[in-house]
């Protein structure tokens, strides 16, 4: 689910009813549970993407170092062969700037702000038995002094 259709989402859930708090306080679970589901399958595409990054990282790291050079390592990697020679303490900028890690990387981080709407999302929720709480122990005040 992309992070436009979760906001959207959030933005129908997170209306309260203030007439009907009762059905509102029961509908707390369900969107827990619709909300803890959709974090978790994030959390497991991100930890993917994370995986893919370190294997990633070791591959470019050989490829720059002059260590993938035999036809079917390159063939493999969808990679021509590397002539230059990279000084070790160059290694890291040559991997990072890589187009390949660097469009890996702003997946992860698309995939890191997905998660973290989600857990902001899942604190709403949980601090929604409260608002209803307060809202109600208002109207409790609020009509106490007309009644």
């Amino acid at each position: 689910m992309k992070i436009d259709e979760i906001i959207e989402s959030w933005k129908q859930d997170s209306v309260i009813d203030d007439v009907d708090l009762d059905r509102e306080a029961l509908k707390i679970p369900n969107l827990h549970a619709k909300y803890l589901r959709l974090l978790f399958e994030q959390r497991v595409k991100l930890r993917s993407l994370q995986g893919k990054r370190k294997e990633l990282k070791r591959v470019l790291g050989e490829y720059y170092r002059g260590d993938l050079n035999n036809p079917e390592d390159l063939t493999e990697i969808n990679r021509e062969p590397w002539g230059k020679t990279v000084l070790k303490n160059e290694l890291n900028d040559y991997v990072d700037g890589d187009r390949e890690m660097v469009d890996l990387n702003t997946k992860i981080g698309y995939y890191e702000e997905v998660v973290s709407v989600l857990e902001e999302i899942l604190k709403a929720l949980n601090n929604r038995n409260f608002q209803i709480k307060n809202a109600i122990d208002w109207r409790r005040l609020t009509n106490f002094g007309t009644g």
